[in-house]
């Protein structure tokens, strides 16, 4: 009983010491966890300032590559400025085709070198064509020459200009020397159709000048009295339309392979159509350059006409001329006829053609 008495004596003051610790110890208890959360958020504003100085840093290492970038962008637009700008200069310097060609290949600018190539052939070939046409003295050659020089010059230089007046000069010389022929109508109207053919591109210089000594000849022929000439003497025996007709096919370009359309390969075939195709293109242009003067003649006799009676000679030539119109005119759309079916004979080579051409 004794000892039950002395323990209640030491554990109640125990327990009344526990007690009386209690707040203190809840106290401590909360100001462990007050400073668990100070210490929490202490790490999280550490976290939050890193993460924006790590952002911070990474925003200056883009704008310094930016700037780097920007930098060597301006270099090398710089350099091409310079080399746009030194291109230019060198191609400035030079008036050649050919050496603005290397200039451009240079740089690499190979379409333009091309380009500049092909028309520095086109100009050697006009300074070859134009060199010929003045080392020629006769009018004949200045014609022929002249024809060959146009074909390669631009219609605007002064080049053309002069080679044109040349050629003109040439005619006049010659038209000089059929002078007594050409007081003749009847010699005048086929002289004139002659004329503009031989003005015509791609025209028989030699063909033609060769018909106008054949008239010549024939003038002269008649002019003496000799009337042996078959030829003479079978014209004579043509209504004026028939003569007509004689003139006009006599100035058409033929091709010199022969037009048998007889059996033929494929190959034949086309080769034929091509070749009527080219024909017909040149006697189209050579008709229709000859109808302006016989028009304009025609003209100048008609208003003569209704001004007073033509005289004999004046009748004769305008009954020609009306002829020579007519004959130009029916030949033209026969040629187109003919120009028309070649093209599409072409056309339809690939496939089966019904074409009258096949034969």
């Amino acid at each position: 009983m004794a000892n039950g008495y002395k323990r209640g004596d030491v554990l109640i003051p125990m327990l009344n010491e526990i007690a009386g610790e209690l707040p203190t110890l809840q106290r401590q208890g909360q100001e462990f966890l007050l400073k668990q959360s100070a210490l929490a958020l202490d790490n999280r504003k550490f976290s939050a300032a890193e993460e924006q100085t790590k952002y911070q840093n990474e925003q200056v290492k883009e704008q310094q590559k930016l700037a780097q970038q920007n930098i060597i962008e301006q270099r090398n637009f710089r350099k091409e400025q310079a080399k746009i700008k030194e291109r230019d200069y060198l191609l400035n310097s030079v008036t050649e085709p050919y050496q603005k060609q290397a200039i451009y290949n240079k740089y690499g600018m190979y379409d333009m070198a091309a380009q500049m190539k092909t028309q520095g052939d086109k100009e050697a070939d006009q300074k070859t064509s134009l060199k010929s046409f003045y080392a020629v003295s006769s009018a004949k050659d200045i014609v022929s020459e002249g024809n060959k020089a146009l074909e390669g010059l631009d219609p605007t230089s002064a080049a053309y200009g002069q080679v044109v007046a040349r050629r003109d000069s040439a005619f006049n010389e010659i038209q000089n020397s059929y002078q007594d022929m050409l007081k003749d109508p009847r010699y005048k109207f086929q002289y004139d159709i002659l004329l503009a053919s031989a003005k015509m591109p791609n025209a028989d210089i030699p063909g033609i000048f060769q018909q106008m000594d054949v008239m010549a000849n024939r003038f002269e022929e008649e002019k003496f009295g000799d009337k042996e000439d078959e030829e003479d003497e079978d014209d004579k025996l043509l209504s004026i339309d028939e003569q007509a007709e004689r003139l006009v096919s006599g100035i058409l370009f033929k091709p010199e392979d022969s037009l048998d359309l007889g059996p033929q390969t494929e190959e034949d075939i086309r080769q034929v159509a091509t070749q009527i195709e080219t024909s017909s293109d040149i006697n189209i242009g050579k008709l229709q350059g000859s109808l302006p003067k016989l028009e304009n003649r025609k003209n100048i006799l008609d208003r003569t006409g209704r001004l007073r009676s033509l005289t004999e000679v004046q009748a004769k030539e305008l009954e020609q001329i009306n002829a020579a119109i007519k004959a130009t005119k029916a030949e033209i759309k026969k040629q187109k006829r003919s120009l028309g079916q070649a093209k599409r004979e072409t056309e339809l080579f690939r496939g089966i053609s019904t074409s009258p051409l096949r034969g």
